[in-house]
């Protein structure tokens, strides 16, 4: 795990002054060793983080043993040793790092050697020949990798925003991002698109190249979620239990390659409790893992008795730390976390994964493994079950739809809809767009006018499908937030942050079964249930709610009312008046949940407005 960044240019001080400026502002992404290289055409930078060998023979910028190719990498690779024995049985290798068999597979195959690479990465490879530079993500975009085109003609890339933004300038909003945050929640899904106007990113699972003069970059997909035709789908049986509970094992597994200490954090959820039996299982009592979670003691959201059943679950084969997230203040952490991920964010459980990361740099952890991504692969969320059973009742499988539902927790009012969505999917589709639009009114006029309909409303609501409209929620909402918030945290710290949920022969494999699989007996990921059920504890197994590391919302705007006030002023482009009657309703102890959330984004939008001389 690195920072990278690159510059195009031929002017030698533009050059020197990136690369000096991106080493700084990078540094915390790869703290044990630094190098740089250029020639009259590009400045390439990169920043270590040592994780597999430590020795002088990982450091990059690495050459190609031909001597066209330089490579910058940021990331892992966690087959890169099966890769070197398949591909290069008899070569002599300089070291054992990943990225020295990502440049020789470069050099065998070019860009098809992305279809072999199982792991997660942004890679920028320089062509000395062509004069041109190859970069690339992962399949889930899991590495970042901007880039920013400037008045001059100049291309910079980079791992973080920071370096491709110009110093004591003020920098111009994506009006229509900040307009389906505000209101909508929704960040990290439009496209190459950030909260920058004029800072995009590679799309994640596509490849590019770029020149000099370049004013655009056309991206190339080499990765999709395969689509299964339904009368292909398997029903899930014994055997393909055994398969995925082999496929969930190699995930974890695999991304075990370390040569310094890995760890895991844990919620107390299906999730990450799975993801720590896996590793307690392949661990001896000699060499525990260390294992952090945040607690919430004394509170209805606490899941310290489920992290409990796990720890009893693998007793000494873990070292548990834990983090009180009732003392957690915003006033204190919110800055500096809206600093760290450069962006507003969706909800304060960011913070309290922070902090874990804080635990983890304590005791000298530098990979950590968690559970994210397993309710996008896994079909886990209230809304993704919602569609299931609309899919199937429209096709009239009562047989499955109905024992479901009577089994589901949904009230009265959410079966109905389920059933509106069914049988008048036009309707339900249109009072959907119809909520989301109308949530839009305390936005200014002129934020209103600039964004215009929101883009994601229209995208949910054209889905064709169930599976349309899943494929959409996966890698246009959810997961795009997920790996961005677990990449900074982690990187912040110097801590490189895996999800073993996110290995796309996970999603390839579950992309086989049936709709119907995903939820039985009223359990949504019944399919984690089943296959990992030798790793998890019976009262995990069973469990129902799903709350994550909460962290105390209503209590923290409870608090520091009089702070989120002095943060937020008289807004210019939300409505004040709205904003004033909110925060005068926390400060009556009431709490709201629609009401928290539309706070909770105002502050997050004023603070990152403030952090980075934003004009909104």
């Amino acid at each position: 795990m690195c920072g990278i960044a690159a510059i195009l240019t031929q002017n030698l001080q533009t050059k020197e002054s990136f690369i000096e400026r991106a080493h700084h502002l990078l540094n915390h992404r790869g703290p044990d060793s630094k190098g740089n290289w250029q020639d009259d055409h590009v400045g390439l930078i990169h920043q270590r983080l040592s994780i597999q060998d430590l020795t002088e023979a990982g450091n990059q910028p690495m050459i190609s043993e031909n001597g066209r190719f330089l490579i910058i990498f940021n990331g892992e690779i966690y087959n890169h040793i099966e890769l070197r024995n398949k591909f290069f049985p008899n070569k002599n290798w300089h070291g054992h790092s990943d990225t020295e068999t990502i440049l020789s597979l470069f050099e065998k195959f070019g860009i098809d050697m992305l279809q072999h690479l199982v792991g997660m990465w942004a890679i920028a490879i320089w062509d000395k020949a062509e004069k041109k530079l190859f970069i690339s993500r992962d399949r889930y975009g899991q590495k970042p990798l901007y880039y920013r085109f400037y008045p001059s003609g100049d291309i910079a890339i980079a791992s973080e925003i920071k370096p491709l933004l110009l110093a004591n300038q003020s920098n111009a909003a994506n009006h229509l991002m900040v307009a389906e945050y505000l209101a909508l929640g929704n960040y990290g899904h439009l496209g190459n698109q950030t909260f920058f106007a004029e800072v995009y990113q590679l799309l994640p699972g596509s490849y590019a190249w770029i020149e000099e003069g370049q004013r655009e970059i056309t991206s190339s997909k080499y990765w999709e979620i395969p689509v299964i035709p339904r009368s292909e789908k398997i029903s899930v049986g014994p055997k393909e239990i055994t398969s995925l509970q082999e496929c969930l094992y190699e995930a974890v597994n695999s991304q075990t390659i370390s040569d310094v200490p890995i760890g895991a954090s844990l919620s107390g959820g299906l999730d990450s409790s799975l993801v720590v039996g896996i590793l307690a299982s392949c661990t001896s009592e000699d060499n525990p893992i260390s294992v952090f979670t945040a607690q919430t003691p004394g509170s209805r959201w606490d899941e310290s008795p489920f992290v409990k059943e796990v720890a009893d679950k693998w007793g000494s084969k873990m070292n548990l730390y834990a983090k009180d997230l009732n003392q957690v203040r915003i006033s204190e952490s919110l800055e500096r976390t809206i600093y760290i991920q450069e962006e507003p964010f969706g909800d304060p459980s960011i913070i309290a994964h922070g902090f874990l990361m804080d635990m983890a740099k304590e005791v000298g952890i530098k990979v950590v493994l968690g559970g994210q991504g397993a309710d996008e692969v896994f079909r886990g969320y209230a809304h993704n079950i919602k569609q299931l059973f609309s899919h199937e009742l429209g096709r009239l499988n009562f047989s499955y739809t109905l024992p479901e539902l009577s089994k589901s927790n949904f009230e009265l009012q959410e079966m109905l809809r389920i059933g509106l969505g069914a049988f008048f999917p036009e309707v339900e589709r249109k009072m959907r767009m119809n909520s989301r639009e109308n949530r839009r009114f305390f936005l200014s006029d002129a934020l209103r006018e600039a964004a215009g309909k929101f883009e994601m409303s229209s995208r949910l609501a054209l889905a064709n499908n169930w599976e349309d409209s899943l494929r959409e929620s996966i890698l246009g909402v959810h997961i795009p937030h997920l790996v961005h918030y677990d990449d900074r945290n982690g990187m912040a710290r110097s801590i490189e942050g895996r999800m073993p949920f996110l290995d796309h022969r996970l999603l390839e494999l579950v992309s086989t079964f049936t709709a119907e699989s995903f939820v039985k007996n009223g359990f949504s990921k019944d399919l984690i249930r089943k296959a990992g059920k030798p790793f998890l504890p019976d009262k995990v197994i069973n469990r129902k709610d799903k709350l994550g590391f909460y962290t105390p919302i209503h209590e923290m705007l409870h608090i520091e009312i009089d702070w989120v006030h002095d943060m937020v002023g008289s807004p210019t482009w939300a409505d004040a008046n709205v904003i004033a009657k909110d925060i005068e309703f926390y400060r009556g102890k009431k709490d709201s949940l629609e009401i928290s959330e539309r706070l909770w984004r105002t502050v997050s939008l004023a603070c990152w407005a403030k952090l980075f001389n934003v004009d909104l």
